[in-house]
């Protein structure tokens, strides 16, 4: 089977889309700039070529993908559109959001032969957009167990104990959380961020930020067993994976209890789940990790597990590629 997948590059979706790409013969990637957005009638060209059998984008822009007599399939990777996003987005956003962005993610409703969603929280989202029954099937992101894996050897004890924080510098990530908690946390805790961009740290006082910069993501798995524990104070996630890598690694998550990350992170079982921007939640939770070695090491173990039995790689591409080859028979 051939499928074009067309997907602006430098994010997590892209990522998805490349694991399947390498997975399933046939399948192939056309990365474009996301800049390429601001000209959506450009988009078809990314999806041009003979002989194809199907096309697999993303939801938002899916609509500028259909070809006549080719099945579309678009997955939604995440939802910007309702009023809690407003205090978190810019005024150019905001626009965008309610205006053309919102067009379009309606036509590509309407206009895909099937539609997926990372999470149910995101299917969910979707749900009032729907202008005639359709069923969104939830396909969760699956990562490479055997290559994201607890790091070997004795455990670390001493301190400071080490937070990991991947993302943009943005609120919408929670990035302005880093420095008041780090802060708050004192010389026993270091906060590690990777990610493009800086922090607008000011003074951090006794608290411990290291920027790491940008980490090609063959080595991601490393820095993931460089640390004690995964920060993900984001406001809105589908299905983040850098929470799903490091949970195969065996770290604890600390997050927000909110949108997809619930999905992932079992709350008192594999890490703790805070109100949004709630400093004393976050520190409260690190300090228990702290204090408590084998809680820490228990709730590491219970996410690798739950990654080998709901979240790996391969579950993932089996779903998938059920989906197509439904998609296309269905066509035929």
């Amino acid at each position: 089977m051939k499928i074009a997948s067309p997907m602006p590059g430098g994010n997590g979706a892209c990522v998805l889309h490349r694991q399947l790409e390498a997975q399933l013969p046939g399948y192939c990637v056309r990365s474009y700039s996301p800049w390429w957005t601001l000209l959506p009638i450009c988009l078809p060209w990314f999806a041009r070529g003979r002989q194809l059998d199907l096309i697999h984008t993303e939801l938002n822009y899916a609509c500028f993908l259909k070809r006549p007599g080719l099945p579309l399939v678009a997955t939604a990777h995440g939802y910007s559109l309702d009023a809690f996003l407003a205090p978190y987005s810019s005024p150019l956003q905001r626009l965008h959001y309610r205006t053309d962005l919102r067009w379009f993610l309606n036509i590509s409703l309407a206009m895909a032969d099937r539609v997926t969603a990372v999470s149910q929280y995101i299917a969910d989202k979707l749900q009032p957009h729907l202008k005639r029954p359709t069923d969104i099937q939830v396909i969760y992101n699956g990562i490479d167990e055997r290559r994201f894996q607890p790091a070997s050897g004795t455990p670390h004890k001493k301190r400071p104990f080490r937070i990991l924080f991947c993302g943009k510098p943005t609120r919408k990530k929670g990035a302005d959380m880093i420095v008041p908690l780090a802060n708050r946390l004192g010389a026993d805790f270091e906060i590690r961020h990777v990610g493009g961009g800086a922090l607008n740290a000011g003074a951090v006082g006794s608290g411990r930020v290291v920027a790491i910069g940008v980490v090609p993501y063959a080595r991601m798995h490393e820095l993931y067993c460089s640390v004690d524990a995964l920060f993900i104070p984001s406001v809105r996630e589908g299905c983040p994976l850098a929470v799903l890598e490091a949970m195969a690694c065996g770290l604890p998550v600390v997050g927000n209890d909110c949108s997809g990350i619930p999905e992932l992170v079992k709350g008192g079982e594999g890490g703790f789940l805070c109100e949004i921007g709630q400093i004393e939640q976050y520190a409260a939770a690190f300090e228990r990790l702290l204090d408590d070695p084998q809680r820490c090491r228990s709730m590491g173990e219970f996410n690798r597990a739950r990654v080998e039995e709901r979240f790996t790689l391969a579950r993932m591409v089996d779903q998938y590629r059920c989906l197509f080859e439904s998609v296309r028979q269905a066509g035929a």
